[in-house]
């Protein structure tokens, strides 16, 4: 085949379905380089190394040439918002975006899936576009799942309908799991877990979290009685107490009472939202039938002395 149709052609490598990455890094002026790439792919464990590549037309080209490293974000499934935003061409896509300073000096945005650190070693030609090979200095990880990109859209990494579910290990009757208390106290490890682990990545600690959420149920609790309604320990809460009224999230009122603030429900909806989406991705694979009875019985368990 000599004359190929450009058009159809990227629609048939948009059938492969591709992470999303920021890559973002320090022009010699000093000024911050960033740019939406889904042509990221690990090239070498051994030495660990990445490649990435770029149209030739880009006006970042120059800077990023000269630049001595960069670095990769992986974007996490809630962060399409990043992804459009560096895609465009415009000299304010950093405004307003919440950033962390690697130990190279270089720009990383905050909630992604992963960040890699590399150094920028070697540029090769592609056609079009500029093929960067990066050394992989540093590299760090979060609990999210990635934004997808295929078939021209976003999309999400799901189970796939053909992947069995894990089945229980078939234990001896007299195992003490097979008791409630255990099998729901493990279920709850399993499940909390990695998405305290996640808003700890968003910096949000659990103790925050739990004091905000029961608060928005419970409003006008003492710091006493909220340390037994979220069964955590006394020092522990006194001390997410103290952060969340210094940081505006909570207010003191008549009795030594707390009450969410306006700014709390704003800390409140970020903890809400990624754990909609958690749930969503923890009961991937499970019917509306299983999901909707799993739920019907915990109600039924918690509220059991309202019967």
């Amino acid at each position: 085949m000599t004359d190929v149709d450009v058009r159809e052609l990227r629609n048939c490598f948009g059938k492969f379905a591709t992470g999303i990455t920021v890559i973002t890094a320090i022009a010699p002026d000093g000024s911050k380089l960033g740019l939406t790439v889904n042509s990221f792919s690990s090239l070498s464990l051994d030495p660990p190394m990445i490649l990435w590549s770029l149209d030739k037309k880009s006006k970042s080209m120059d800077a990023l040439c000269a630049a001595s490293h960069f670095a990769v974000n992986v974007l996490a499934s809630d962060q399409m918002d990043l992804s459009n935003n560096f895609a465009r061409t415009s000299d304010e896509k950093f405004d307003d975006i919440e950033l962390t300073t690697s130990e190279f000096g270089l720009p990383l945005l905050a909630g992604t899936v992963a960040h890699l650190e590399c150094s920028n070693i070697n540029q090769i030609e592609g056609g079009d576009h500029i093929i960067f090979i990066g050394k992989v200095e540093n590299f760090d990880m979060g609990h999210k799942k990635p934004l997808l990109y295929t078939n021209g859209q976003y999309t999400v990494a799901a189970r796939h309908p053909g992947t069995k579910l894990a089945e229980p290990v078939e234990e001896d009757r007299s195992s003490s799991d097979e008791f409630i208390i255990p099998l729901l106290l493990r279920s709850y490890w399993e499940i909390s877990e990695p998405f305290y682990k996640e808003i700890q990545d968003e910096g949000i600690p659990a103790s925050h979290a739990r004091i905000l959420v029961h608060l928005s149920h419970s409003p006008a609790l003492t710091t006493r009685e909220l340390g037994t309604a979220v069964r955590v320990d006394m020092a522990t809460v006194a001390m997410s107490v103290n952060w969340l009224c210094d940081n505006g999230h909570l207010n003191r009122v008549e009795d030594d009472k707390l009450v969410i603030s306006e700014e709390g429900l704003s800390h409140l909806n970020k903890v809400q939202s990624r754990a909609e989406r958690f749930e969503k991705e923890i009961l991937d694979g499970y019917s509306d039938e299983d999901v909707n009875m799993l739920k019907s019985i915990l109600r039924k368990l918690i509220y059991r002395a309202d019967v």
